[in-house]
């Protein structure tokens, strides 16, 4: 399982790096990028934290996405 963060919908308000750093982190500009990490159970459970806080629903966790720059999944 992996976290993917549409960048199309998401507001940049952070709060998915303050609840999960380790998944989630900002890139030079300040935009949220999820790591390329398969998340162990402790990681799953707080990736799902922060995707139950996102205030855009812009954070999908699952294992079938792919990452392609031109959908919007990061």
């Amino acid at each position: 399982m992996k976290a993917f963060i549409n960048k199309n919908s998401c507001m940049y308000c952070g709060l998915c790096g303050g609840a999960c750093p380790d998944v989630f982190q900002t890139d030079i500009d300040g935009k949220p990028i999820s790591l390329d990490t398969e998340l162990t159970d402790e990681l799953l459970a707080m990736a799902k934290h922060a995707e139950s806080i996102c205030p855009t629903w812009s954070i999908s966790i699952d294992d079938h996405l792919i990452n392609e720059n031109n959908n919007g999944l990061h």
